[in-house]
């Protein structure tokens, strides 16, 4: 047995010094990215999560009393936190939507390489390196000074029952792109004579897309419904620039408020981790349903 126990630890010590060896250099361009995600993100989340059992009026604030889960149930009861969760929930669902329909939609037209498709592509993927306040800005003159002389419709960024539309309009308009350049690596990379046998039987384009082009894209899908549900979750930028706009506000603008505008860092800790456990909660959903499909394929 000790023989057999000196061979296994030596074959385990070869095997780590591979995977130093082969991935060491990897692991060290990762380093200054992971310190800067740690620095800007991972810290200020663990530190803010003993602030949410608090009444803290401000973060930094010296004197403080413990009190445990009342911050959650205060928030829990609160009519202002659900209309907010509620209004992210509404734009995050017409967004997934939107970027993802389109973005399939135009990726399914212009998939094949060429001068004129490739023009297409950069064209629309220009809006994903435009800032999300500078887009709002762009769409809220676009409402205003073009839309509305032309079609004598208002604005929907100023009509309570529309913003979430014309927010969720502007990000579909800012993301598609990014959407459609997944759409489309996947689209490449399914073998040409799986649609030339369909051919052969007969099969039209509806048939080609349900039984061969949709099931062989699903990890793309997976990718894309994630990231923009997590985007859509933790959506501020849009929000914060309809000023005044109670049925614009979502969830992490009542986040912002609550630790910045109203001095209640305690209540507003607790908002901002109660929405990060349904940002985890619902992606880990939405990844095994959609992966489950994928084995099935």
């Amino acid at each position: 047995m000790t023989a057999i126990n000196s061979i296994r630890l030596d074959r385990k010590r070869k095997l780590t010094r591979y995977a130093i060896r082969e991935h060491g250099g990897n692991i060290l361009f990762m380093l200054p990215a992971f310190a800067l995600f740690a620095f800007v993100v991972l810290v200020p989340f663990i530190q803010s999560i003993p602030v949410s059992f608090t009444d803290k009026k401000a973060i930094f604030a010296k004197s403080w009393n413990f009190v445990g889960l009342e911050n959650y149930i205060k928030l829990l009861k609160s009519s202002s936190f659900q209309d907010s969760f509620l209004h992210t929930v509404h734009f995050t669902v017409v967004y997934i939507l939107g970027a993802n329909v389109l973005g399939l939609a135009l990726a399914l037209m212009i998939w094949k390489s060429s001068r004129f498709n490739n023009v297409i592509r950069t064209l629309l993927f220009m809006p994903f390196t435009v800032s999300l306040v500078a887009a709002t800005k762009v769409w809220s003159y676009v409402y205003t000074d073009v839309l509305m002389p032309l079609t004598g419709m208002p604005s929907p960024l100023g009509i309570s029952s529309q913003v979430i539309y014309g927010l969720a309009a502007i990000a579909i308009w800012r993301d598609m792109g990014y959407c459609m350049l997944i759409y489309i690596a996947a689209l490449q990379s399914i073998p040409g004579e799986y649609y030339e046998a369909a051919r052969v039987e007969g099969a039209n384009f509806w048939h080609e897309f349900r039984s061969i082009t949709l099931p062989m894209i699903v990890p793309a899908i997976t990718a894309n419904v994630t990231l923009v549900l997590s985007w859509g979750l933790r959506c501020f930028d849009y929000s914060q620039m309809v000023l005044n706009m109670k049925a614009a506000k979502t969830t992490a603008v009542f986040v912002y408020e609550y630790i910045f505008g109203n001095s209640r860092a305690g209540l507003g800790q607790a908002g901002a981790i109660i929405l990060t456990l349904v940002l985890v909660v619902l992606s880990n959903i939405v990844t095994t349903v959609l992966r489950k499909r994928e084995v099935e394929v």
